[in-house]
């Protein structure tokens, strides 16, 4: 059938075309199903919406996402038709019935994943029977190679290094201070980074209240050239792409299944060419993983690292509790800054960041066994650690402010958390913590979020503040409040 293009000029994130509802009727499709949309030879497969108000039956609207891989315009009549069911549906199943996935259908899972083929109700099916059932080494080192082989890759001169956390802890911003360590060493490390999926930020949301993120790959090797790093976010960079449509899944289900953490965190650093990589596994009661499946990942993630030649090394950290002071956007590049500057930084994120960033010093072979941590606060007490961030940021389209214009910044409807007694701080649940920030606005309201003023072990008397929730919107402050108030993250 052939149909007239309308442009409405609308961003979906991926193929989306709008059908009167008599055009659907007569392709016999329904709203979410798959057509196919082709001009002059290209073809492309698109989930379908309706509306009879914006479309006559002879026309169709379409993303800008298709718009651009047809070269279209408005006007250009199209061909539709309905696409049939992709054979990866019937893996899926197969994984949902708990059996072993064979190379070529895990490559055709992601290749589908990859190419719009699949509905998010269907990579939905997939995420939940990986999270329930699980899969083989042999399942997971497969899907690492479907995933890295699905994409773009990126090669860099000299040493690649790369850190990176299974994340779970609110705060932990360690990534931007440990990038500038390394990158201010002579070290390479482009650093693709993912959105929130557990926590209140990822890094990627970070360093988005400064600076750019997104970029081509063209764009990203100018800036590893001009400053051995970069932070962005590899979603835009078609590196790996099927792991961001999982994770764009992951998160609306508030799922992270272990063999799609181990592909993706491993398929990201394969892509953009690392060679040596350190991987924080944070562990604790309120962490992701206890000590025992820490060391079970350990153990996974060092055994597949070796069928791809990459020199990895975890690290199991202490995750009890947050690390760092500030849980949202702005509010963590604060604790990063007084970090990198030496201005009253808080002692626990700073620590943890010289022991990543001398991990991958002595991993690389900078310096040898046991002086890496010397090395690491060596730089960042010298300053170059800071002036190496500034030129990365630069580098993205930004500028690091002052402290006091970060403050500026911060969401302006406020609320402090109160000790009703004199006490110790015992537990401090980073799951309940992650949860209140996003409901007061993090990580799309940059100036939203938490600050703490005090860790497990200090002492707090009767009316000082324990935390102060941040917020945009004076409702989403309530809500945040309302919230605290019902989960009671902080136990004295």
């Amino acid at each position: 059938m052939k149909l007239n293009v309308k442009f409405l000029k609308f961003l979906a994130g991926k193929p989306i075309a709008i059908l009167n509802n008599s055009t659907a009727n007569r392709i016999n499709v329904h709203i979410g199903e798959r057509i196919l949309i082709s001009k002059f030879g290209d073809t492309l497969i698109s989930i379908i919406d309706l509306s009879n108000e914006l479309l006559k039956p002879d026309e169709i609207a379409v993303s800008e996402e298709i718009i651009k891989a047809l070269s279209l315009k408005e006007g250009d009549d199209v061909e539709v038709s309905l696409a049939e069911k992709p054979e990866s549906t019937l893996f899926i199943r197969k994984k949902i019935d708990n059996q072993k996935l064979e190379k070529n259908e895990i490559t055709k899972i992601v290749t589908d994943i990859v190419n719009n083929a699949l509905t998010e109700a269907e990579i939905a099916y997939f995420v939940s029977a990986v999270y329930q059932n699980g899969m083989t080494d042999t399942e997971i080192e497969n899907l690492i190679s479907a995933m890295v082989s699905t994409g773009k890759r990126l090669n860099f001169k000299g040493e690649v290094v790369d850190k990176h956390s299974i994340g779970g802890i609110a705060a932990n911003r360690t990534t931007p201070i440990v990038i500038s360590i390394c990158a201010a060493a002579g070290l390479t490390i482009p650093k693709t980074s993912s959105r929130a999926i557990t926590s209140a930020a990822g890094t990627a949301d970070v360093i988005e209240a400064i600076a750019d993120v997104e970029f081509s790959v063209d764009e990203i090797r100018r800036i590893v050239e001009k400053t051995n790093a970069c932070m962005v976010w590899g979603g835009s960079l078609g590196l790996s792409p099927a792991d961001d449509k999982l994770i764009q899944v992951e998160r609306i289900l508030s799922l992270d299944p272990e063999p799609q953490l181990l592909a993706s965190v491993l398929s990201k650093k394969i892509s953009v060419g690392s060679k040596h990589v350190i991987i924080d596994i944070p562990y604790g009661k309120f962490a992701k993983v206890d000590k025992k499946r820490g060391q079970f990942l350990k153990a996974k993630f060092e055994k597949l690292a070796k069928k791809f030649n990459l020199n990895l090394k975890c690290i199991l950290t202490k995750g009890d509790e947050p690390i760092g002071n500030g849980i949202g956007p702005l509010l963590e590049i604060r604790d990063i800054i007084r970090v990198l500057k030496r201005d009253d930084s808080p002692r626990d994120l700073e620590n943890k960041a010289i022991l990543l960033a001398g991990e991958i010093f002595e991993l690389c072979k900078k310096t040898k066994q046991g002086g890496g941590e010397k090395l690491a606060r060596d730089i960042l007490n010298s300053g170059k650690a800071f002036s190496k961030f500034k030129q990365i940021i630069e580098a993205q389209r930004g500028a690091v402010p002052s402290i006091r214009e970060l403050e500026y910044r911060l969401g302006k409807h406020t609320k402090n958390i109160l000790a009703v007694k004199d006490s110790v701080i015992k537990e401090i649940n980073n799951k309940k913590m992650n949860v209140i920030a996003n409901i007061a606005g993090s990580p799309m309201d940059k100036g939203s979020g938490i600050y703490l003023h005090k860790h497990v072990g200090e002492k707090v008397k009767k009316g000082e503040r324990i935390m102060t929730i941040y917020s945009d919107s004076d409702a989403r402050l309530k809500n945040a409040l309302d919230l605290h108030d019902k989960l009671l993250p902080i136990t004295c």
